[in-house]
């Protein structure tokens, strides 16, 4: 099983941020109509922007009211009209969540379509359905004192009350009845998902990612998107659900059906990603254009000022609050071009979702170093991730080498993607603020170095005895060297035993006490210890390995020991001890070490095992 897999599997997943345990009944700003009232040929108009910030109107009339089991619970068949209609070729995704009211008063927001049909006609989620999403408590991030790594009594009693108090939080379930039902053949508008900054490759994946099939260009209109506090919210607007933003653009476009008077929101008329109780920044939108399309037209965006949170994502529709900016995850790349000598820097935030942010952020750091290097292919990088954040008093960082033949961009992120999800999803404490910084050198080169031999002074040695071992490695396509390492044999050691000489990550050292199920992570200055302790591939390893003998010299026996030492240490304690007792040596070179040697040699009792009466004179 993947070593990161394991620290994951280590910990239990209790991270919940706190949750409010009533959610208030949602009155909108607005008068409202029934669903109950609504009749075949009423007529109205809905709202929504095409061009710019300009909320514009056009008509509409009710086709039929469609009733169904689950979520929601009653669609709007409306046909839409006039000048707007003609002009964008009919009901665009991007007018997700525009309002449509009869008699002045709300009745729902448009939700769904047809691909490939009459793009007049449409549905509407009936305003009662958009409201219920409000029965539902949110999950705020929230901020507790951070954990003392330099105090385990005080920070171990932080995290028994923290993990108390989530259990007490986590509350209230969704609803087994929480089950999108539309009618056949129905697609909902689908806000449309820009992303912008990243390589196209990286984009698609993304998008995969958010479970879509594709995406559009789009971005902001400088590097940050500025907050706009006491934020005045109108229905019909448009508006921008964020997942990054900053040198980098990940969001969706769709349209506001209402506020109300305590500054919360409704939307979209249809999930973004159906995640729940979720922390999204909303920002105003500016629509470029409205794309006519045979298969469904669709607008363009870019976001504006942030003015305030998306904390609910249901089937019913959005919801959230203006006023409310959520923490958080702030993302630094450093990338150097070893190739051209140029370095240059990005800078980027990302949503506090422990569950898709760390390949979020991953993936968005791939999509940049894809772009800024100018190329996908084989050759070396060196990269240091380092992660600042509540609890980290100084950061924690981990520097590791990569090479690949194919794919070096995806080679080298892959570690820093499963690092992420560690810490991401913690049970111990919550790291937000979080700053992570990748500072990386990309060259075209294959910085490698191949263990070639290994040689011995002899087969024969004796227990206690120090070896020195001769290691062959080349560069690549240089000359070969000799570097010498000294390896202490245990004193109860015996039979045959194995010296092996090994690149770092190749049959690496395990977490077997975890996989036994003897430990495990026990808070949360051991999980980043367990994490520093990981090889890196640029190390030269040297390990001698035996099997041990139990006391009476013989074979190690269930009985004498059932569970031995080793397979009760976690990985940062059994380094520790066998550099210590030269069982263990470790050399980081400048080259990503490759291959794997091992020699015999046989071991015999030393004095220990010998005769302890005195020499008498004959």
């Amino acid at each position: 099983m993947n070593l990161f897999r394991l620290l994951i599997c280590a910990l239990v997943l209790l991270l919940a941020p706190a949750e409010q345990s009533e959610a208030s009944r949602f009155t909108p700003s607005v008068p409202v109509l029934g669903v109950e009232n609504l009749r075949p040929g009423m007529k109205g108009y809905a709202l929504t922007v095409v061009s710019g910030r300009e909320i514009v109107r056009f008509p509409v009339e009710i086709v039929s009211v469609i009733p169904g089991k689950g979520s929601p619970k009653h669609l709007i068949m409306i046909k839409a009209s006039g000048s707007v209609i003609a002009a964008t070729g009919g009901i665009a995704a991007g007018m997700s969540g525009s309002p449509v009211f009869i008699n002045d008063k709300l009745i729902g927001a448009i939700g769904y379509g047809w691909n490939f049909s009459e793009h007049t006609l449409g549905l509407a989620t009936s305003f009662s359905d958009m409201a219920s999403i409000w029965s539902w408590p949110e999950k705020i991030v929230s901020i507790p004192p951070a954990p003392a790594l330099d105090d385990a009594d005080k920070k171990k009693d932080q995290e028994d009350e923290s993990q108390a108090g989530q259990e007490a939080d986590n509350g209230k379930e969704d609803k087994e009845e929480d089950k999108l039902v539309v009618p056949v053949a129905a697609e909902q508008l689908s806000s449309p998902l820009f992303i912008n900054g990243i390589s196209t490759r990286k984009a698609l994946e993304t998008a995969a990612l958010l479970g879509r099939d594709n995406f559009i260009p789009g971005g902001g209109f400088t590097d940050a998107v500025p907050v706009e506090m006491n934020a005045t919210m109108l229905p019909g607007d448009a508006i921008t659900v964020l997942l990054a933003w900053g040198d980098v653009t990940i969001g969706a476009t769709g349209t506001l059906t209402a506020v109300a008077p305590d500054g919360r929101f409704i939307a979209f008329a249809h999930p973004f990603l159906g995640r729940g109780a979720v922390n999204y920044p909303v920002a105003r939108a500016y629509i470029h254009k409205v794309i006519p399309s045979l298969e469904s037209p669709f607008k363009v965006g870019s976001p504006l000022q942030i003015v305030g949170t998306v904390t609910q994502d249901r089937p019913q529709g959005i919801g959230g609050r203006i006023g409310y900016f959520t923490p958080s995850i702030s993302a630094t790349l450093d990338f150097t071009d070893a190739e051209r000598n140029i370095k240059e820097r990005k800078r980027f935030h990302v949503v506090p979702d422990p569950f898709i942010g760390a390949k979020l952020t991953a993936g968005v750091f791939t999509g940049l170093i894809d772009d800024l290097w100018g190329r996908k292919g084989q050759g070396t990088a060196t990269l240091t991730l380092n992660v600042q954040g509540r609890g980290l008093i100084s950061g924690w960082t981990r520097t590791n080498m990569f090479f690949s033949d194919s794919d070096l961009a995806a080679a080298a992120l892959k570690e820093t993607s499963e690092l992420l999800d560690v810490v991401f999803l913690n049970p111990f404490a919550e790291v937000y603020p979080l700053g992570i910084t990748v500072t990386t050198e990309f060259s075209p080169m294959p910085k490698l170095m191949y263990i070639e031999g290994v040689n011995l002074k002899g087969e024969s040695f004796s227990s206690g005895e120090t070896v020195e071992v001769e290691v062959l490695i080349r560069p690549y396509r240089k000359k070969q060297v000799k570097k010498s390492f000294t390896i202490t044999i245990p004193k109860d050691a015996s039979g045959i035993c194995e010296i092996l000489v090994r690149g770092g990550g190749i049959e690496p050292l395990n977490q077997s006490a975890i996989v036994q199920g003897w430990k495990t992570i026990e808070n949360f200055r051991q999980l980043f210890t367990e994490m520093s302790a990981l090889e890196t591939n640029n190390e030269l390893i040297i390990e001698f390995n035996y099997e041990k003998r139990s006391k009476d010299g013989k074979g190690r026996s269930d009985e004498d020991e059932p569970v031995s030492k080793e397979e009760q240490e976690l990985l940062s304690e059994l380094k520790q001890r066998r550099l210590k007792d030269g069982t263990l040596q470790i050399f980081k070179s400048e080259f990503v070490v490759e291959g794997l040697l091992r020699k015999l040699i046989t071991v015999t009792p030393g004095n220990s095992s010998q005769s302890d009466e005195p020499e008498t004179e004959s």
